[in-house]
């Protein structure tokens, strides 16, 4: 395992120094301000779009139908934490990974590189996450919901799944399915090994999980432009829904 840590972390700063190796203009940065003041731009350019973009009627919808998705997971909250105690559905090594990779810290490596080599895609990554922790840390904050452990509050929603699936939902709008799917796949993985490590209910995972997919939509949004080039849709499958997306660009 202490290997495979060692091949994800070479992996992201790999990706971070592709700039540099295969970009003729090196260590090239383009202003993204286009001098003007930084916290004007900072929120009339990047937050305040975002925010506005968010609101339609697709984001009320994740909107509405997380909290009814987390509310659901809810009545399983118990058998699932139950479940974790008597089995071991995941091993510590595992687990470890899980917490570092939606640590943030990975997120702000592979967003803070985008800003060399894709700039839009690391505005839209950063906005993403920002906006994505500051709505997790109030929420966080007020609900104050103790953990499984019985430990202190700040439970629901989870903060790692909530920024992991923040990042893929913006890799998915910027790179595609196959980026995307294989984003998506970390993010569930992130969200699983927090409930494996019993810091998280169900529900504070899938709460989560639609709280980082809105403001990642949100943020591709100001980037992209008004319409959504990106279709999620349900698929039933024996025991339950998967969801399926599509890409119209």
């Amino acid at each position: 395992m202490k290997f495979l840590r060692l091949l994800i972390t070479s992996l992201v700063f790999t990706f971070s120094c592709l700039d540099f190796g295969f970009s003729s203009d090196g260590l090239h940065w383009n202003d993204p301000t286009d001098s003007k003041p930084f916290f004007p731009w900072l929120w009339e350019d990047q937050f305040k779009p975002t925010i506005v973009k968010g609101f339609d009627e697709t984001g009320a919808r994740i909107i509405i139908g997380g909290l009814m998705a987390s509310a659901i997971a809810g009545t399983q909250d118990d058998k699932v934490h139950e479940y974790t105690m008597n089995h071991e559905t995941m091993s510590d090594d595992w687990r470890q990974l899980g917490a570092m990779l939606g640590s943030g810290g990975p997120g702000v490596i592979l967003a803070a590189s985008q800003l060399w080599w894709d700039q839009p895609a690391g505005l839209q990554a950063i906005r993403a996450m920002a906006l994505t922790t500051l709505t997790h840390v109030t929420l966080a904050a007020s609900i104050n919901r103790t953990r499984p452990t019985g430990d202190r509050g700040w439970s629901w929603p989870s903060g790692h799944t909530s920024n992991a699936f923040a990042i893929a939902t913006s890799f998915a709008y910027s790179y595609g399915p196959w980026v995307g799917t294989a984003a998506f796949t970390t993010a569930t993985f992130i969200g699983a090994s927090r409930i494996a490590s019993q810091v998280h209910w169900l529900s504070d995972t899938v709460a989560a999980a639609a709280l980082g997919f809105y403001w990642g939509r949100a943020s591709a949004l100001v980037t992209k432009g008004d319409k959504d080039p990106i279709s999620f849709y349900p698929v039933p499958v024996p025991g339950g829904l998967i969801v399926n997306y599509s890409k119209s660009f």
